[in-house]
């Protein structure tokens, strides 16, 4: 899945990434720095374009911060 990095939010020890997918609707994922996950997301700045997300409740609109995200030009 593609989106667009609308936001980034760092609160206490959570980074909270806010996304607006292709489809024009909105989703976001948490990491920390404490986490193995943050190698993946501290690459990124808002505005950037990303791939290789995946839901982890798509219901509740939670990206997997595991998902192999990466940049697109």
């Amino acid at each position: 899945m593609k989106a667009q990095i609308v936001g980034i939010n760092p609160t206490g020890n959570f980074i909270n990434v806010f996304f607006k997918l292709t489809d024009g609707k909105s989703a976001h994922t948490f990491t920390g720095k404490q986490y193995r996950n943050y190698a993946i997301w501290k690459q990124f700045k808002v505005g950037d374009w990303v791939e290789g997300l995946n839901w982890r409740d798509e219901k509740k609109r939670l990206i997997d911060a595991d998902s192999p995200a990466y940049l697109v030009s």
